[in-house]
């Protein structure tokens, strides 16, 4: 009976020692991931952010794009020419941004509008605020939102002033900002509560996850103690990230801006909102060890798809969608931990891409940048070659198995060529090429002597006159 006892004391005293040691690494552990969970949230929230911001950006710069076009078309047929009507008439319902097409007119009173609408006799040409904007500037800019009282949607005029004379003309159309309210309802979710894009001047919001608030003002007296705050961030010039108050929460704010405008993106996620998962299982498991260790291991295996995500993301080219030069220098040594003296290192130069972002512009040269590394990825896509964009336009392959000289010399002569395919008849100007240096792997060889070598040959093949490969 005694021994039973004991047995029983042991026991419990094993349990009492086991329990809150068990409860503390609960706490602790729950702690900590209450920590990864808000940094992953706060990532994803960034992460999401600019994605869509890219997306308005691409979108605003297609606009930009396509008025240009007819305002090059236009300046070149003259005002005199009929067809420039004609062509403007064109313009109606071609682009869901400016469904009315474009509008023009000048200092000598002239209006013409290529939907057919027809001012009344109040309608001084040079008093509309599209005219005065589009005086400032010899290219299409966007100007101040505002909310069209016939539809209700936000929209904003773009202009320009047109290189005719005599008279001082402006083209110009109104742009609506329904993309944009779509942009912000798609993004909002559980756990990014809040999604609106508003001006930097007025500060009026042109689109919102939350419908009823387009068209108001954003300010520090908003009713709304989140909209009040991210108002003193706007006023503070912050950008990014930032935590502040809400009416309910803490919120994590991410503030980005849109390129071409005056705009801002921000987006907003509720602290308890993200946490809310992690509290309805909290209590059970400090109550039960057992049930808090399989849940525990649920909730890692839960997140741990996102942390690679995340890690993937920090690891990739946001331009190109390639390695960018840690994920390739990574996946580089570990082939050749893997596999010693087998494979060979390219270090790829585009010659003469200076003449792309001088002569036509940055967007053009991201173009090309994207194009190019279309092709890398194309031409090397074995299971063992690596492609990745070292910075600016410079681009590296591994190619980890055995290869000749000879097959070598095949595969770049070919890829060179495909490259001229590529290029040559969209940009004959700027002539572009390629020049590569290859690195051979050998035995002991380290990423950094293979990189040297690489680089040494690629130096020597631009100095014996590009649009070649040189083997070192």
């Amino acid at each position: 009976m005694k021994a039973k006892h004991h047995y029983i004391w042991a026991n419990i005293k094993l349990v009492c020692t086991i329990v809150p040691i068990v409860l503390v690494m609960i706490i602790i552990y729950f702690m900590l991931v209450r920590q990864e969970i808000l940094s992953l949230s706060k990532e994803k929230l960034v992460l999401e952010s600019q994605y869509y911001a890219e997306k308005i950006g691409a979108w605003t710069e297609s606009v930009l794009n396509e008025v240009t076009i007819y305002k090059d078309m236009i300046e070149k047929l003259g005002l005199e020419n009929e067809a420039t009507y004609e062509l403007m008439y064109t313009s109606v319902d071609a682009h869901e941004a400016y469904p009315f097409g474009l509008y023009m007119g000048d200092d000598q009173g002239t209006y013409f509008d290529a939907s057919g609408w027809e001012p009344g006799e109040d309608f001084v040409v040079t008093e509309r605020d599209w005219y005065k904007e589009g005086l400032q500037h010899d290219r299409f800019a966007f100007g101040e939102p505002y909310v069209d009282a016939m539809t209700g949607s936000s929209c904003v005029s773009i202009s320009s002033r047109l290189k005719t004379g005599p008279a001082v003309t402006v083209l110009s159309a109104d742009v609506y900002l329904d993309y944009a309210s779509r942009l912000a309802e798609e993004i909002a979710s559980d756990k990014i509560e809040h999604a609106f894009f508003v001006t930097g001047g007025s500060r009026l919001i042109i689109a919102d996850s939350d419908a009823s608030m387009i068209g108001l003002t954003l300010s520090a007296e908003h009713e709304s103690m989140l909209y009040q705050n991210v108002s003193r961030l706007l006023d503070a010039g912050k950008t990014g990230q930032s935590e502040i108050l809400g009416d309910e929460s803490v919120y994590f704010v991410n503030i980005t801006t849109i390129p071409d405008t005056d705009w801002y993106f921000i987006t907003c996620m509720n602290r308890n909102e993200v946490l809310k998962g992690l509290w309805r299982i909290e209590f059970p498991m400090l109550l039960i060890a057992v049930i808090a260790s399989v849940l525990l291991f649920f909730l890692t295996s839960l997140f741990s798809k996102e942390m690679s995500s995340i890690r993937t993301k920090a690891r990739m080219d946001p331009l190109t969608k390639l390695l960018n030069r840690e994920g390739f220098e990574e996946l580089v040594r570990m082939s050749l931990t893997e596999r010693p003296e087998q494979g060979l290192l390219m270090i790829m130069d585009m010659d003469n891409f200076k003449l792309i972002n001088d002569q036509l512009g940055h967007p053009v040269g991201d173009q090309v940048l994207r194009k190019f590394s279309s092709i890398l990825e194309n031409y090397f896509n074995r299971n063992k070659d690596i492609v990745g964009r070292l910075g600016g336009d410079e681009f590296a392959v591994f190619v980890g198995r055995d290869i000749s000289t000879r097959e070598t010399e095949g595969m770049l002569k070919k890829f060179i060529s495909i490259v001229h395919q590529n290029f040559d008849s969209e940009y004959p100007d700027q002539k572009l090429s390629v020049s590569i240096g290859i690195g051979l792997a050998a035995k002991n060889d380290t990423y950094e002597l293979l990189y040297q070598n690489a680089d040494k040959a690629l130096y020597e093949a631009k100095w014996n006159g590009k649009d070649r490969f040189q083997i070192k």
